[in-house]
């Protein structure tokens, strides 16, 4: 009978072994010749397993079938290095400034896992500043999902890339490309028409007569007349408008991104001391995909802090670092800043003069204030603003002291207001002017119906929301500077978090776990389902484009 036998071992083929013959010139059958005159012996039958490229060149009834020498001609030795590096051992390192160049390379030569994992580390590093220049080397390389990457971004940021130089010179195509994306970062489709013009304007003489084709990119029902008809009529689209039809998608805008981070979760293993653990962990949430992205953790685990946007710069102000069941932990002074250079959260900001919880800082005109509370020590009336240039914390006015306890600063209508109760408990307001520098004498408006602060509350345009735990809410609007009550308001029993979006006229309110989404202009609630497993933790709506990493 002849039985068939396996034999196995190890064999004879070695990455670091022919690594070393091409290193000693030994047995190699091809010389490969950068475009600067750099040598390179190698063997014909790796680099035609590593890629169609020399396959085919090798095999084919090219010159260099036979020939002992191929030139690179638009490779230089450094990238030809790295490229024969590849080839051998399926792995390289370069630098960021070299790594395009080899994203270059590797598609020329087609070696398509080095391009794909060139194009991959490209994806992560798309932003603000490259991402016109990433989609046409895309595009040029037919990379379509980089070019989506690039593409999106450009379309998140186009109004601020609708000011740059960059912008002018973009290709009918290109320009297309952008103007066709559902998160065009603009308020309103009259900016979107506007910023067509502006790239007609530029070289109109040859642009003109692609307006029309680049028109079916404007969505016309979306447009208001009275705002847009000069710059209808100046493109000669008015009967475009009129023949529209009545109902088009919506944008997302420059809707933002929700910002989760710090809080409390439960500890591993209970103790009778402490039952959570001070959380350090962020994530995004994008409310038009509905899904969450990972974030760079805080630098110091925090809750009851409060996060903030100035000048464009991420912040984490104040709360509470420890928990303890048996006693009040204090309030933290430390302030976080977020390096999106580095991708991660920094210290080097001053602390504030006292440690505050969250919803005693405010943002007004790209400033920070923060006030102080009453807490274990006693009430400190103290405010300070933040320069954020200078990080430092410079004093500013305080309040007078009619208010016995100041629950609320918020800021409506580039005002600032200090919301709360006097010793008759009437609920009314201090009211700062950061131009002067000082806070008008406290309103009364209503009696107060609660008996311990609310914590949480969210403005819209000229209105407050202040949510109650028996789920109703109190109304404040700046404009008639009146308090309002609404039963029934919120559909929860608690909240863990509240952000609002003056864009979209949203407020996002974290349960147990779900998020309730309230549209101001619809009067409703919906409801996301969410697995954060964390309470008491600060959320805030970040604008879009300062968080181009994490929602591509």
């Amino acid at each position: 009978m002849n039985e068939a036998i396996s034999l196995e071992t190890k064999g004879y083929f070695s990455t670091a072994l022919f690594g070393s013959f091409r290193e000693s010139d030994y047995l190699c059958d091809v010389t490969i010749i950068s475009k600067d005159g750099q040598r390179f012996p190698a063997h014909r039958i790796i680099l035609a397993s590593a890629s169609p490229f020399f396959r085919v060149m090798f095999k084919g009834k090219f010159v260099e079938s036979h020939e002992a020498v191929v030139t690179l001609s638009n490779v230089d030795g450094a990238v030809t290095k790295m490229l024969m590096e590849y080839a051998y051992t399926g792995k390289t390192e370069c630098s960021s400034s070299s790594l395009l160049s080899l994203y270059e390379a590797g598609n020329y030569v087609q070696f398509d896992g080095l391009f794909q994992v060139c194009s991959d580390w490209l994806k992560r590093h798309v932003d603000e500043s490259n991402c016109v220049s990433m989609g046409i080397i895309a595009d040029r390389y037919g990379d379509l999902d980089l070019l989506r990457y690039a593409d999106r971004a450009a379309a998140v940021i186009i109004s601020v890339l609708a000011e740059s130089e960059d912008f002018l010179f973009l290709s009918a195509e290109h320009l297309s490309r952008i103007l066709s994306h559902d998160e065009l970062g603009t308020k309103s489709e009259d900016e979107v028409l506007a910023i067509f013009q502006k790239w007609i304007k530029h070289d109109e003489e040859s642009r003109r007569a692609q307006v029309k084709a680049l028109s079916k990119f404007v969505r016309f029902p979306l447009l208001d007349f009275e705002k847009s008809s000069a710059v209808l009529s100046d493109l000669d689209l008015i009967s475009h408008y009129h023949s529209s039809g009545e109902s088009c998608q919506r944008r997302v805008g420059s809707n933002g991104v929700l910002l989760v981070a710090g809080g409390l979760q439960p500890t591993a293993c209970r103790s009778t001391s402490r039952d959570y653990d001070v959380s350090s962990e962020a994530r995004v949430y994008d409310p038009n995909s509905d899904e969450w992205t990972a974030f760079p953790s805080l630098a110091l685990g925090t809750y009851d802090h409060k996060i903030a946007t100035s000048n464009d710069v991420l912040y984490a102000l104040g709360g509470r670092t420890e928990v303890c069941r048996w006693r009040v932990t204090r309030s933290s002074d430390i302030v976080q800043r977020y390096d999106a250079k580095q991708r991660q959260w920094v210290d080097d900001v001053q602390a504030m003069s006292c440690g505050r919880i969250g919803y005693q800082i405010v943002c007004c005109d790209d400033h920070i204030y923060g006030m102080s509370i009453k807490d274990e020590d006693g009430f400190k009336s103290i405010c300070e603003m933040l320069d954020s240039e200078k990080k430092t914390w410079i004093p500013v006015s305080s309040p007078g002291t009619a208010l016995l306890s100041y629950y609320i600063l918020s800021s409506l209508a580039d005002t600032i207001f200090a919301i709360g109760k006097n010793c008759d408990y009437q609920l009314g307001y201090d009211k700062y002017d950061p131009l002067e520098n000082r806070w008008c004498n406290f309103k009364s408006c209503a009696p107060y119906q609660y008996h311990s602060p609310d914590r949480y509350h969210a403005t819209m345009g000229d209105r407050m929301y202040i949510l109650h735990d028996n789920g109703s809410a109190t109304i404040f609007d700046s404009h008639d500077e009146r308090f309002s009550h609404v039963e029934g308001f919120f559909p929860f029993s608690s909240c863990y978090g509240l952000a609002s979006d003056l864009e979209s006229k949203r407020m996002y309110a974290f349960t147990k776990d779900q998020i309730a989404v309230y549209d101001e202009r619809a009067n409703k609630w919906d409801f996301r389902d969410y697995d954060l497993k964390c309470y008491t933790f600060d959320c805030a709506v970040v604008e879009r484009k300062l968080m181009l990493d994490f929602v591509l």
